[in-house]
């Protein structure tokens, strides 16, 4: 066991985050891991006084995951981020740029996921070496 992790199950989400906002805690980033098995891992990470808390909770895609945007406002890159790259179902973002933050129209969906459909090409972009 971690110390400074938490895990928790989704629908703890909201009051865990809020509890963290409560007790002065700042929001340093959100990360999310592919288990290759259908289910994610979503790590939100904070910082109180040098020391790093992280609240983990188990999602599926399938998953409505609330936004954290009304306790965090910054959080809504981040979840975008996730969104978009991991094809997540994060409800009410503040900010919410529908899919079109990182990808085009003709990229693959959900590019950060394992088996996804992605290829990376050279491209010259006309600067000097």
């Amino acid at each position: 066991m971690i110390d400074n992790l938490n895990e928790i199950a989704l629908d703890e989400l909201k009051n865990s985050i809020s509890n963290m906002n409560y007790r002065k805690y700042r929001l340093v980033t959100m990360s999310c891991v592919d288990n290759k098995d259908g289910s994610f891992d979503l790590f939100y990470h904070f910082d109180k006084e040098s020391k790093l808390v992280t609240v983990k909770t188990k999602v599926t895609k399938e998953d409505e995951i609330p936004s954290i945007t009304d306790l965090y406002f910054c959080a809504f890159l981040v979840e975008n981020e996730i969104k978009e790259l991991f094809g997540l179902n994060i409800v009410d973002i503040a900010i919410d740029y529908g899919g079109k933050m990182y990808l085009t129209a003709d990229s693959s969906e959900a590019p950060m996921t394992y088996g996804a459909n992605i290829t990376i090409e050279r491209r010259d972009i006309g600067y000097d070496k």
